[in-house]
């Protein structure tokens, strides 16, 4: 018994371990493979990240909205408020994201004729 207390922490750190180890090895093949390509990996990265800040921005909008609006309908809706809260939590977060994506269209889609007409 006192071998199994002692093996749960040595296996935590052992998958923690292999987890992060695994995610840099990816991201380092995936970096070497993207310059063999004859790309820049660090111009990939930037694409990536443009618009994250806007998202964080939305979901931390929405998610509380959504909280509030399931504080409030569920005695409507015959729900248990935490349940209808999550529900409505999920629901508003999912919105905030389908916003932010229409968002990022129109303003790739604007940038793209701006760069056209130059």
């Amino acid at each position: 018994m006192e071998n199994l207390a002692l093996l749960v922490p040595i296996s935590m750190f052992a998958m923690v371990f292999g987890i992060v180890y695994f995610a840099i090895i990816t991201s380092h093949r995936e970096k070497i493979a993207m310059i063999e390509a004859g790309m820049n990996p660090q111009e990939e990265n930037k694409k990536e990240k443009s618009h994250n800040k806007l998202r964080g921005a939305m979901l931390f909008i929405f998610v509380p909205l959504g909280i509030l609006v399931g504080r409030l309908a569920y005695p409507s809706l015959r729900m248990e408020a935490e349940v209808c809260q999550l529900v409505f939590a999920f629901l508003f977060g999912g919105l905030g994201l389908a916003i932010t994506y229409f968002l990022e269209q129109t303003w790739l889609r604007n940038r793209d004729k701006q760069d056209s007409i130059d």
